[in-house]
């Protein structure tokens, strides 16, 4: 052998043995890092995920907050709680949606537990036509349940004590112009868990924008229902109509009118029949400045055989007033602060020394942070 071709054996034996010790002492690659959240929320447009966290300062003149929704302590602060949404609704497609709600807002829509799932649903859009199945928020209504879609703190006598909360069922919409949007459902009811032995409950709705100006929704329910007294069975039955009028760019204007009736009930004129109870719902708002805002709301129930004010078959007209101040320092951040009285016809409110009356103030104070 030669002695170019001796240097060539032992130059490929050096370099063998090294690329074997290099391969004993260079680590193994690291597993790649499992994706962040923002790189899902890139990866996948559409995809959100939103919520809020928010407390406030109740002070009644009363024992108890009576006719009011998250308003559960009548002296003190409350950790009213967080929710968040994760939500995927695309135009065209499949998505979904989930809205979970802890803390005292959620005791005060299921009763006891610190965990609510307000909403949970699957949807198919194509075109105009949308689909949806599970559990959604129902048609109803001038305000939400999120603080941060709402000009005042406490909620309407409307929103609480007359119109339904989350369903669970089947709705489909077909939107056949910005002007018009029709809309139908099935669900199980008002109530969860609903009587086995009722009825589901239908519902019907037209909702749109004719212009930049105005927008409205127009809603029909109709099923048994155990709500409101009565029988267990009876048929209850609510037509709500909702108003929004943009005067400017400063000034909002609302109005929310429900009929609610349910058959089975006690009544003021005496023996049972179909129950009724009437009630309306004025709003303003008012930009001071792009920071600084003025609400106030107005409310008026006929309450004609006591369904709403728990007076089954004592009719009650019932009054509510409230004027509020909104401070936004930054996007995501709210103070708002209002005064409210609630008034009666008949003595349903407790004073705190245990004697009945027929008026209810307050002071409330709220803090929002939203994400």
């Amino acid at each position: 052998m030669n002695k170019i071709a001796i240097a060539a054996a032992v130059a490929a034996v050096l370099a063998s043995t090294a690329g074997a010790a290099s391969a004993q002492t260079t680590p193994a690659p690291a597993a790649p890092a499992a994706p962040s959240l923002g790189a899902v929320l890139a990866a996948t447009p559409g995809l959100s995920i939103t919520g809020y966290v928010y407390g406030t300062y109740d002070d009644f003149d009363t024992s108890s907050t009576l006719l009011r929704a998250y308003d559960t302590k009548p002296n003190g602060f409350n950790a009213n709680g967080a929710a968040a949404t994760v939500a995927y609704l695309p135009s065209s497609g499949f998505g979904g949606q989930v809205i979970v709600i802890g803390g005292n807002d959620a005791k005060a829509l299921n009763g006891s537990n610190s965990f609510y799932l307000n909403n949970a649903f699957v949807q198919y859009a194509t075109g105009g036509l949308t689909l949806m199945g599970g559990k959604f928020g129902s048609l109803s209504g001038f305000e939400v349940t999120n603080p941060m879609g709402n000009a005042t703190v406490s909620r309407s006598i409307l929103f609480w004590d007359m119109e339904p909360g989350s369903l669970t069922g089947v709705r489909a919409s077909y939107a056949v112009s910005p002007a018009l949007t029709l809309i139908g459902g099935v669900n199980n009811g008002w109530v969860s868990p609903q009587p086995s032995n009722t009825s589901k409950t239908i519902e019907l709705g037209a909702s749109g924008s004719p212009n930049a100006m105005f927008s409205y929704m127009a809603d029909y329910y109709r099923g048994q229902s155990p709500l409101f007294g009565g029988s267990t069975n009876g048929v209850l039955q609510l037509l709500d109509l909702v108003g929004t009028f943009n005067v400017n760019s400063a000034l909002t204007l609302g109005a929310n009118v429900d009929l609610l009736s349910k058959d089975d009930v006690p009544l003021a004129s005496g023996g049972t029949g179909t129950g009724k109870s009437n009630g309306l719902a004025l709003y303003a708002t008012y930009a001071l400045t792009s920071e600084w805002g003025v609400a106030a709301r107005g409310e008026y129930v006929d309450d004609k055989d006591g369904m709403v004010s728990g007076t089954n078959g004592t009719a009650n007209k019932l009054k509510e007033l409230t004027l509020a101040v909104n401070y936004t320092p930054m996007k995501n951040v709210k103070l708002s602060a209002e005064v409210r009285q609630d008034k009666s016809d008949t003595a349903i409110f407790t004073k705190k020394d245990g004697t009945p009356t027929t008026q209810q103030s307050s002071l409330e104070l709220m803090a929002v942070y939203s994400f």
